[in-house]
């Protein structure tokens, strides 16, 4: 296969650029990159449509790594890694890269194929099926860099002390030992209860499986109920409202992705979704569900109604943590682990959505993969502590393309907005001028990487490699009604509820930031 015909994948997020499809833009047909483009006419300032990253972060299917001898491995338990999404396979990736004799086994309790997760929101537009998004195989993956992969099984407990698994499958189960374990067991998505959800098919798209599922179920002209405006929401209902299904998208928020866009560009997206067909309503929330004769009603809080047939819940993720939480392990928002990653087990590890670094949880891909690629090292003998840059985020949603660098929750200062029609450019500036954060619409998102230089790290460089101590979890409550956990460490800070802020702290009049209920619904965890 030559140069011109070869497929090249994006390092950062796993997307993969095909020649014979090009990258022609969901809004634009007639520009972008052509089908037909080849790998060396691909222009030097074109970026992944997935994450954002420039050409330079691909690189050829098949390509090999050079990877230093090691020593023989002695007779020894595997390393395991359970969860087989962007971060364990990325993690499995760069450990084969570092020691191609290093034994390695996955877990997953989904088919383990290798597919991009960030395309399930953008698949209806790009004439995708769930099966045209697989780019290979558990089995092919397996042969190509040596190792076992477990599908279809659950890890129902870890043992520590032994350092073994218990493992569940469809035909019975088992154990397994380990030498040193890795957890990337993702999160899991929040649904928003009202009276009558039991009676109303209410979809939520995670992964693979469930986008199977989710497109089975959707036939053509459904009209989608869409639960939550952040940012998987928003794709969604662009990618809904694109394929010309009537999009109703409903979140208590004034604006679409409140936590991550000043009211301005809110306004700019809300009015870009309605030019396609989705109908945002916002500053509401579902009250309950009713029946419509083959379909069904959302009244909302505001008394007004919206019918559907097909509903999707985007309100939000949890990190999972039970396994751990049952294993001993230190839980907050996420599995605690210090700067090596490392939990307050030595020989467990965690990244990905599940974790909760020293920079907090971190749904996004760049930060996993940056994870991955330290833990690899850490894990091959050159202890390597996480150094997060600015990351922006790029929001798949092609009515009102978006780059977002939000300022840490709770950031001190204002936005500066510059806008024209269709595009704008947002900082946020602290006090004394340094700028904390941005966001960028329509062609202005072409910026993204030269304001990142300007904005602050994640985390810096620490002086020494050392291990810090895991986070200590403060004291946490669950609301009754949506499951959203209130972490005094995260706070609320669109709420105006700052990083620190102690439960006994919060007033009694705030309300719950993803379904407004009262405080006195919310109740202590553990």
């Amino acid at each position: 296969m030559t140069e011109r015909s070869s497929s090249y994948v994006c390092e950062a997020c796993g997307w993969v650029y095909d020649p014979a499809l090009g990258d022609p833009p969901l809004d634009d047909p007639n520009g972008g990159l052509a089908p037909g483009t080849p790998w060396p006419e691909v222009p030097d300032d074109w970026i992944c449509p997935v994450c954002g990253a420039g050409k330079d972060a691909f690189e050829p299917i098949g390509a090999t790594h050079a990877a230093a001898a090691p020593a023989p491995h002695p007779v020894q338990a595997p390393l395991v890694v359970v969860g087989s999404g962007l971060a364990g396979y990325g993690l499995v990736k760069e450990l084969r890269r570092r020691d191609p004799a290093l034994p390695l086994v996955v877990i997953t309790a989904d088919g383990g194929e290798v597919y991009t997760k960030p395309m399930l929101s953008t698949a209806l537009a790009r004439h995708q099926t769930p099966d045209g998004l697989v780019q290979k195989g558990a089995a092919e993956l397996a042969a190509e860099l040596d190792l076992d992969i477990h599908t279809r099984t659950r890890v129902t407990a870890i043992d520590p002390g032994a350092r073994s698994l218990t493992l569940e499958t469809a035909t019975g189960g088992g154990t397994l030992v380990y030498d040193r374990l890795i957890l990337a067991l993702g999160a899991d998505p929040r649904v928003f209860p009202a009276p009558g959800s039991d009676a109303v098919p209410i979809a939520t798209v995670n992964d693979l499986d469930d986008y199977r599922t989710w497109r089975g179920r959707l036939q053509s002209g459904d009209r989608v109920l869409l639960i939550g405006a952040g940012l998987i929401g928003c794709e969604f209902a662009n990618d809904l409202a694109a394929a010309g299904h009537p999009v109703a998208l409903v979140d208590p928020a004034p604006w679409p992705l409140a936590r991550l866009l000043p009211q301005a560009l809110g306004a700019m997206l809300a009015e870009a979704l309605t030019g396609i067909g989705a109908t945002p309503c916002l500053g509401r929330s579902v009250a309950k569900y009713l029946p419509d004769g083959a379909g069904f009603l959302a009244e909302l809080s505001d008394g007004t109604r919206a019918p559907f047939d097909q509903a999707l819940s985007a309100v939000g993720l949890a990190p999972r943590t039970r396994l751990a939480a049952q294993a001993g392990l230190k839980v907050g928002a996420g599995i605690l682990t210090d700067r090596l990653l490392c939990t307050s087990d030595p020989a467990i590890y965690a990244l990905g959505d599940c974790a909760e670094t020293p920079a907090g949880p971190l749904p996004f891909i760049a930060p996993l993969l940056a994870q991955a690629r330290a833990l690899a090292a850490t894990l091959t003998g050159t202890p390597t502590p996480l150094v997060l840059p600015a990351l922006p985020v790029v929001v798949k949603t092609p009515a009102l393309p978006l780059v977002v660098c939000p300022p840490r929750p709770g950031a001190e200062g204002t936005w500066e907005i510059d806008s024209a029609p269709g595009e704008a450019t947002a900082l946020f500036r602290a006090p004394d001028g340094t700028p904390l954060g941005f966001a960028l619409a329509g062609a202005r998102t072409s910026q993204q990487h030269a304001l990142a230089k300007d904005m602050p790290d994640l985390l810096p460089p620490m002086e020494t490699p050392t291990a810090a101590a895991p986070l200590e979890a403060g004291r946490r409550f669950e609301c009754a009604t949506c499951g959203y956990v209130y972490d005094p460490a995260l706070g609320d800070p669109d709420g105006g509820i700052a990083p620190g802020t102690a439960w006994e702290d919060v007033p009694d009049d705030w309300m719950c930031p993803v379904c407004g209920a009262g405080k006195a619904d919310f109740a202590a965890l553990g």
